[in-house]
């Protein structure tokens, strides 16, 4: 193909329809071509008579227009060149521009691929000389790999099956998504066939009762069909209303984004108030409630909410501790946390079963590669806590199931418990940490021999 270089007058060119619409803030490009002219040439096409068809360069075009250039230096295409070679000059040339994300740039490298590959056909033979279009030749006119190329195709046709990709930061942020997202759609499978299966034996039965104990919808809606006075202890792990993602290290990596429902600030009182006051009155006389919380700021709220709901309770809060390495948002200003806090909150005047047991409960935390939910506490814990306040056969109430370990728990220790989560993804992950074991062997440590 000949290619010509030459400088026409602007008012040659005729500008037609342009793949890109919006060219942004063209201010600093015009007192650039005021004061420095034009360096790179536009494309164009050869019409005759004198006259060109504008391929690429609408951007620098505009702002040519509005800078009051009366010539321009042009890269001539004859003009025999078809609608998918001029489609593709276009589009090469906004995959050039210093200003695309990474999701511009490649879903511009695939469509130029796709349009190549219709030029010219697929090639078969890795033979260079081989006919056709192939990954090289698009990395060829890109000056990059062409494993850079199978990424961008990778990831553009992603984007077409899973647009939420779309808000990663970069490439690399891109594929954790994507595998997630992948992960997930495996467990979704999974998770379906096994709560699909038939219960033919004894423990199939006893697998798929605890699989329906944990129920995906809201807890205010759920716990309006709950007897009053029917549970005999709650475990009460809300949503916080504080910036999980920026807390929790390694969020972003092992959860997708989203998955996790928080309750905003504003509403937060209000919201727990509802959850406090239910939770009341489906308890029996003489029961127990335990109630996560973030000290900072609503230790305070929480002990008003649990005392105006009709709840006896201490300040002197229940202390999971996770060891002596803890985390830290502002290390100049603050030490880092090591625990959490709950309260034990009774209703009528019922006695603490382990009594003289401490108030801390040491246990070490989930591991990040194991964990299905990102406030994940382990089963040997909750077992410990649920023993501290339960006696045998105990019907218990979760109205936060996250993980849903505090069912298994209670699995373990032969006593009944039902809960509530908005999230299929986490009842998923639930079904298939049923059926990998066997009650009472749910643990979340590993367990040695």
């Amino acid at each position: 193909m000949n290619i010509e270089m030459k400088v026409v007058p602007i008012t040659s060119i005729n500008f037609g329809e342009r793949f890109r619409k919006d060219y942004g803030d063209l201010d600093q490009l015009i007192l650039s071509f005021k004061e420095e002219g034009i360096i790179q040439p536009l494309a164009v096409q050869d019409i005759g008579e004198g006259k060109y068809q504008l391929l690429a360069g609408g951007r620098r075009f505009t702002a040519a227009t509005k800078a009051g250039i009366a010539e321009l230096p042009v890269r001539i295409y004859p003009q025999d060149i078809g609608e998918l070679q001029q489609r593709s000059i276009e589009l090469m040339e906004n995959v050039l521009r210093k200003d695309l994300d990474w999701v511009e740039v490649a879903r511009l490298r695939s469509k130029v691929h796709e349009l190549q590959v219709e030029i010219y056909g697929e090639k078969i033979s890795t033979s260079p000389n081989a006919p056709g279009h192939g990954l090289r030749d698009t990395a060829n006119l890109f000056n990059i790999s062409a494993g850079q190329v199978s990424e961008d195709l990778k990831l553009a046709k992603a984007l077409e099956l899973f647009p939420q990709l779309a808000s990663a930061k970069n490439k690399t942020d891109a594929h954790k998504k994507l595998s997630q997202i992948q992960e997930g759609l495996i467990r979704e499978e999974l998770a379906s066939r096994l709560a699909a299966k038939v219960a033919s034996t004894p423990m199939d039965r006893i697998h798929t009762a605890l699989c329906q104990r944990y129920i995906v919808g809201d807890f205010l809606d759920t716990v309006k069909k709950i007897p009053d006075r029917s549970i005999d202890f709650c475990e009460v792990d809300p949503p916080y209303s504080i910036d999980l993602q920026a807390i929790k290290e390694n969020y972003k990596d092992n959860f997708q984004s989203g998955d996790y429902n928080e309750v905003p600030s504003a509403d937060y009182l209000h919201f727990m108030h509802k959850v406090i006051k239910e939770c009341h009155r489906v308890m029996i006389e003489n029961s127990w409630m335990v109630l996560w919380f973030a000290p900072q700021p609503w230790l305070e709220d929480m002990y008003q909410l649990l005392t105006g709901a009709g709840f006896e309770t201490t300040r002197l809060n229940g202390i999971w501790y996770k060891g002596a390495t803890g985390q830290c948002m502002q290390p100049d200003k603050y030490m880092a946390s090591c625990y959490e806090n709950f309260f034990y909150a009774r209703k009528g005047n019922p006695s603490i079963i382990r009594q003289g047991r401490s108030n801390v409960f040491h246990y070490k935390p989930v591991s990040p590669s194991t964990k299905t939910h990102p406030t994940e506490r382990p089963i040997e814990m909750i077992q410990d806590i649920i023993q501290t306040f339960c006696w045998e056969g105990a019907r218990i109430l979760v109205p936060f199931a996250g993980s849903g370990n505090t069912l298994l728990a209670a699995e373990n220790l032969g006593m009944s418990a039902i809960g509530c989560d908005l999230t299929q993804a986490y009842k998923d992950s639930f079904i298939i940490k049923v059926h990998d074991k066997i009650p009472p062997n749910y643990c979340s440590y590993k367990q040695e021999g």
